[in-house]
């Protein structure tokens, strides 16, 4: 079984010939899968219904109403007497001045969803994120188990040649047992490298939700911001978390103002009519017409209107000021998002030229070996010193992938590709 999973990791890693999954393809399949984008699209949606309903108290009100009832009345030894009657009614009310609540609920209900789109924009830019870590971590794991699976094939044929010496008596029982030695290392951390392959495969499936075949590299990111200064420009414009930190001030302005709003006059406009009369009766229907202008002010709440006023004011007070952290926790991530892309592709050139210099000093030292000129250990040395080459270009990949997608996110850019 190991032996199986080893080998279709590597035809995984290597491409094999099939239709290998591309950095888009997951993100698309975890942008229409993931359980959490969804259930942020039904918060979003469900937040817009609160604008509609806000504009709603400035508009009539229309109530109609109907019924019928059926007495019946025995007593005394008398005959009984039966009625049945009928009634309808309607009634229409219409605000006139409400004392601007309905500009301030309307208000903050433009401003809750701003924030809760960008809430949501936010929650998809890191979804991406992380499914981008998880692709990545993904091919460094296949490459990993790769590296590994080479680097135990050339240390068994190394310990097979100094089996071959040693039985020839060219050779001592110490080569041979370091030969032996870094073999059952580097098989044991085959096996451990598998184990990261399956644990890194479940996270991509949790956020793709399907499992990843062979994987390309990460595409290059087109249009990351020229300078530091462009992408703290566009951090302040887009960034996500600023932009619902606003909102939420926003949102908390409003707030006051429908607290002031609630402590001043309400005048509507009121209108109703009815009919009614006996089902049997030839008398005419009862009708009844009623209009009028209804007048409320709050003369006295026992202080809770000022209450809610003074509470309203600190929670603004409060969004503000988290307003203004968020400014500056903007600046630090967009700079060090920054300085992160500048480490990750002098990191990957530099593995890129350390894994060149190895594979040619790696065959050296083995042609060398062949005419007696070094010693086991150290082709053993240099076939470790190859593996940590590899490793380190595969590190250096998955973390270059990440950097210029991590920027992105900060300067709240980073969308599906196209």
């Amino acid at each position: 079984m190991r032996r199986f999973l080893m080998i279709a990791t590597a035809w995984a890693a290597l491409g094999g010939g099939a239709v290998a999954d591309t950095l888009t393809d997951a993100m698309s399949a975890a942008l229409q899968t993931n359980p959490t984008i969804e259930a942020r699209r039904s918060r979003l949606a469900a937040t817009r219904e609160t604008l509609p309903q806000a504009r709603a108290a400035a508009l009539p009100s229309v109530t109609v109403s109907g019924g019928a009832t059926r007495s019946e009345r025995e007593g005394g030894g008398l005959a009984g007497s039966d009625s049945e009657d009928w009634s309808a009614s309607a009634s229409a009310s219409q605000l006139l001045f409400g004392s601007g609540a309905v500009a301030a609920s309307t208000r903050q209900a433009r401003a809750n969803i701003v924030g809760v789109e960008a809430d949501y924009a936010g929650a998809v830019q890191t979804l991406l994120l992380d499914v981008t870590a998880a692709y990545a971590g993904l091919r460094e794991a296949q490459a990993i188990v790769v590296a590994r699976q080479r680097t135990a094939e050339n240390l068994d044929t190394q310990r097979k040649f100094q089996q071959a010496r040693f039985d020839a008596g060219v050779s001592t029982r110490t080569d041979l047992a370091q030969a032996e030695a870094r073999l059952a290392q580097a098989r044991t951390q085959l096996i451990q490298s598998q184990g990261a392959l399956a644990a890194a495969n479940e996270t991509y499936m949790r956020l793709v939700g399907a499992p990843a075949g062979a994987l390309e590299p990460a595409p290059a990111v087109a249009g990351l911001p020229g300078s530091l200064d462009e992408a703290l420009q566009l951090a302040v414009r887009q960034n996500p978390s600023l932009l619902s930190a606003r909102a939420a001030e926003e949102s908390a302005d409003a707030a006051v103002a429908a607290t002031f709003a609630a402590r001043g006059p309400r005048i509507s406009l009121e209108a109703g009519t009815s009919i009614g009369n006996a089902f049997d009766s030839n008398l005419d229907d009862t009708t009844s017409d009623s209009v009028g202008v209804r007048v409320s002010v709050p003369l006295f709440t026992g202080g809770a209107a000022s209450s809610r006023t003074r509470q309203q004011r600190a929670l603004r007070q409060a969004a503000g000021l988290d307003r203004a952290a968020a400014e500056r926790q903007l600046r630090e991530t967009v700079t060090t998002a920054w300085t992160s892309v500048d480490t990750a592709h002098a990191a990957y050139r530099s593995a890129q030229e350390q894994l060149a210099a190895s594979e040619l000093a790696y065959r050296g030292v083995t042609l060398e070996q062949d005419v007696g000129l070094r010693a086991t250990v150290e082709v053993l040395d240099q076939e470790a010193d190859l593996l940590a080459s590899r490793l380190a270009l595969a590190a250096a990949e998955r973390e270059l992938a990440i950097a210029e997608r991590r920027l992105l996110v900060a300067v709240g850019a980073l969308t599906q590709p196209r």
